[in-house]
């Protein structure tokens, strides 16, 4: 789970994120992290995995959709080399309520940076440079216990960020 700083962009999220994947003129990679043990942590990996339900797993040209296990870190050097814009969706400290979506580009996360997993992505080979092209949609946590299973506040989020990025697909040019 990273952090982000508050909640700017909260307001305006679904169109943001919306415009963000439909701009045609880059490949977009839409990334789903998290940890399957930790609850509302999956957040992101059910994300991607209700994207790939929803559109096909190579749903229009220049979309990819991956989930990141166990080491994101890894999968975000490889992407930075590649081009394109990323989309990282995980669970996030927002300072909100339980359900809160936030919607940031990654240079604007506190500090500058977003910590995936403790890893600040400042510090992955390449994507330094890149921050401008990584955005992040992150789900407030009801829950971080161990153990399986979304709080269904989470999901409800879930739904509507996937049916966000499925309208945001379909208007890609």
């Amino acid at each position: 789970m990273g952090e982000a700083s508050g909640s700017s962009g909260a307001s305006n999220w679904r169109r943001s994120l919306r415009e963000t994947v439909a701009d045609g003129r880059k490949p977009v990679h839409l990334i789903g992290v998290g940890n399957e043990l930790r609850s509302d942590d999956a957040a992101g990996l059910e994300i991607a995995s209700c994207l790939r339900r929803k559109l096909g797993s190579a749903p229009t040209p220049g979309v990819k959709i991956h989930a990141s296990v166990p080491a994101p870190e890894r999968l975000l050097s490889k992407l930075a080399s590649a081009g394109g814009r990323m989309v990282v969706f995980d669970a996030v400290e927002a300072s909100s309520k339980p359900g809160q979506v936030v919607f940031l580009p990654m240079a604007d996360t506190k500090y500058g940076f977003f910590g995936t997993h403790n890893i600040p992505l400042k510090l992955i080979p390449g994507l330094d440079r890149r921050l401008d092209d990584v955005f992040l949609v992150g789900v407030q946590p009801a829950s971080l216990e161990v153990g399986s299973g979304l709080s269904e506040i989470v999901r409800e989020s879930i739904r509507e960020i996937v049916d966000v990025v499925a309208e945001g697909v379909g208007m890609r040019s």
